[in-house]
């Protein structure tokens, strides 16, 4: 998964991979050396689960711009999300048409959620 989404955001001429991780430890490295302008972040992150390194990060480096991507779909999870920093949180399933949306969105400084997100959020 992170090598198309590696692919498909080097691809775009705004944009370029700084970084990657395959852990939650290595992505809190990661991200303190490198700083970049976005990150996407696994929820299910081995070593250290993303909603840690999510709440560790944010609280560290409150300007940063979190979008959050999971296979899970789950209301709690979205509200967690929220409400620790992330701008944006797509499932799996909708990188293909939201991705590179989200990732402008966010990088401009707005919230990103797709309706079938954003709708789930405003029911409760």
């Amino acid at each position: 998964m992170r090598e198309g989404i590696t692919a498909v955001v080097n691809a775009q001429p705004d944009m370029i991979v700084v970084g990657e991780a395959g852990d939650g430890q290595a992505a809190i490295q990661q991200f303190r050396a490198l700083q970049p302008d976005v990150s996407l972040l696994d929820w299910n992150l081995p070593v250290i689960p993303g909603e840690e390194v999510l709440s560790t990060l944010s609280a560290e480096f409150p300007r940063a711009h979190f979008i959050v991507i999971t296979s899970l779909d789950d209301d709690d999870c979205i509200r967690r999300a929220v409400s620790l920093g992330a701008r944006a949180y797509l499932h799996k399933d909708m990188l293909r048409r939201e991705l590179l949306p989200a990732i402008r969105a966010v990088h401009d400084g707005k919230q990103y959620f797709p309706e079938q997100i954003a709708s789930r959020l405003k029911q409760n």
